[in-house]
């Protein structure tokens, strides 16, 4: 990520980036074998503003204060012991409820980022797409980082893609 970018994300979210439940987050297993989920939101937060900033210069307004706190809060309930130790396909759906909590509760976050935290997994584990512009922003960086994170590991994905797919033709 851009030198700049992330330095102008730290001071948009610096409480967030300081704080204890910060911390827990850089302990939390996430996407791939070397990520965590603060460097995960570090890297959605600057997708988000980058795109904010794109929408500006096409004539869409979007809060950027909002966009990268939301962006640095979205996975935040990853770090609830309740929904970390859970089976994988639950923590999908259980994540964003207990995310928006922790983000009311510590970081007193407005009705617009606990909109955008709750409707991020949209559409893959929510039918309820966000209901702002920031929530877009944020759903749309937290895919394009999770894209971007995955292709490290691009050809073992396409290698066992291929596999499944050929099991299934040979049927």
């Amino acid at each position: 990520m851009d030198k700049a970018i992330l330095r102008e994300v730290k001071a948009l979210g610096s409480d967030i980036i300081a704080s204890e439940r910060f911390a827990k987050a850089r302990l939390v297993p996430h996407h791939s074998k070397d990520g965590n989920i603060a460097h995960h939101s570090l890297e959605t937060a600057g997708y988000a503003l980058m795109l904010v900033r794109w929408l500006e210069q096409h004539g869409v307004s979007v809060s950027e204060r909002d966009a990268v706190r939301a962006s640095l809060l979205h996975d935040i309930g990853m770090t609830e012991e309740s929904v970390f130790f859970s089976p994988s396909h639950r923590k999908g759906r259980t994540h964003p409820k207990a995310g928006a909590h922790i983000a009311r509760v510590e970081f007193e976050a407005n009705s617009i980022q606990i909109d955008a935290i709750l409707h991020h997994m949209w559409p893959v584990c929510t039918l309820v797409p966000p209901r702002t512009a920031v929530g877009w922003v944020v759903t749309l960086s937290d895919k394009c980082c999770s894209v971007h994170e995955v292709g490290r590991t691009s050809e073992q994905i396409v290698e066992a893609a291929g596999r499944w797919l050929l099991r299934m033709w040979r049927r």
